[in-house]
């Protein structure tokens, strides 16, 4: 009896919500996933535990090469009711000081350019929900987009050199906006020049449905690479 129970509880969970998480084993592209690369960079999974590489060129490596993987079905859309969470662990060490662009989260229309050229931040079109590095800076940056309602903060926290847990969530959700909250391995992102805790408010109306990605774009003629241990988003049904 207890067993049945037991599975009766875990199906009730996986009623209340749906999502992606993927500790990468395999990857084949399109599958759950799809890539965006440029210049023939590469999206591999492998090794212990399971880690995506993300390379941003191939052999001829040039200034804003990128690559991306993003879930295929863009199976998420902030809405009243509907909390969201979603959280990668990733590592990066910079071939070129303050060079490389890396970026997670949740964005409509995955494409090439979702990070804009030369330190540029984030596309500035759609949804996009996301923590993120630009080239010349070395501290995470958060943004949250619907269309042409965006908020932008600059962090204190210093972006990679070691794995972090980067997370999203999405909370509050009423009928007309919900409260973005942001946070590298489950610490609060802290405003650098406000020194308060990081929190955005997204209006909700029309807002687009998004796929969960993570990426990463060079910003220089050093080839960077990211390393994405895992990747997972969560939101109620």
């Amino acid at each position: 009896m207890s067993n049945i129970l037991r599975q009766a509880n875990a199906l009730k969970e996986a009623k209340d919500t749906f999502g992606v998480y993927d500790e990468f084993g395999w990857y084949i592209s399109p599958h759950q996933w799809t890539s965006v690369l440029t210049d023939s960079g590469t999206a591999a999974a492998g090794g212990v535990g399971g880690v995506l590489t993300l390379t941003n060129s191939d052999g001829t490596v040039a200034d804003n090469d990128e690559a991306y993987v993003y879930s295929t079905v863009a199976m998420f859309q902030p809405a009243a009711n509907k909390p969201l969470y979603a959280e990668a662990l990733v590592n990066f060490t910079e071939a070129n000081v303050s060079a490389a662009n890396v970026a997670f989260g949740l964005a409509s229309s995955v494409a090439a350019d979702l990070i804009v050229d030369n330190g540029g931040g984030m596309r500035a079109s759609g949804t996009v929900v996301a923590v993120y590095k630009v080239d010349g800076e070395n501290v995470w940056r958060c943004v949250s987009r619907n269309g042409s309602n965006v908020t932008v903060s600059q962090s204190t926290a210093t972006a990679g050199g070691t794995y972090q847990q980067l997370g999203i969530e999405i909370v509050d959700v009423l009928t007309a906006s919900a409260t973005v909250v942001f946070t590298v391995n489950g610490q609060l992102l802290i405003d650098s020049i406000s020194g308060l805790p990081i929190k955005h408010t997204l209006p909700l109306s029309g807002i687009a449905a998004a796929s969960l990605f993570a990426g990463g774009k060079n910003g220089s003629t050093s080839l960077e690479t990211s390393l994405w241990d895992y990747v997972g988003c969560w939101q109620a049904r």
